[in-house]
Formats: C-alpha cells, structure tokens, sequence
C-alpha cells in the first residue's frame, strides 16, 4: 500500500500550482493586452503529428490514483 508523506505531498502541490500558473498564463495570452508588447508563453504545437499517437487518450492521473488507493482498500478488508 502506498503512503503519501509529506515531502511527495508538497512536491505534487508545487507542480500543481505551477501547471495552474502556465495554464492562467496561457489563457491570458489569448486575450489581447491594449496592445502592449509582453512576453507571453509560447505553445508548443507538432507541424506533422505522430501516426503512432493518433489515438492517444490522456488520462486524469489523480482519478487513476484514486481508484487505486479504492482498490487497495478494498482488497485489504
């Protein structure tokens, strides 16, 4: 069974609050700034997609997780 402590915990809230932050920064890029000239963060898009990857699906990782853990649970009783 896995144990969360709390060094991994605060390393995943870091990662959190900084994909939240690209993410902000990426929405706002899309809005324009009175026509001021800032740097914004650039998306990176594949001119040729992957033939290999065309049927790929992400998963929510912290939904995998959590039906893992359930699982555990569940075996463990």
């Amino acid at each position: 069974m896995y144990t969360i402590t709390r060094g991994p915990s605060r390393l995943a809230t870091q990662r959190r609050t900084a994909w939240q932050q690209v993410e902000e920064e990426l929405g706002a890029s899309q809005e324009p700034e009175n026509g001021r000239s800032t740097r914004r963060p650039v998306q990176y898009m594949e001119k040729t997609p992957n033939q290999n990857l065309k049927n790929f699906v992400p998963i929510d990782l912290e939904e995998w997780w959590a039906k893992q853990f359930l699982a555990n649970i569940q075996n463990s009783s």
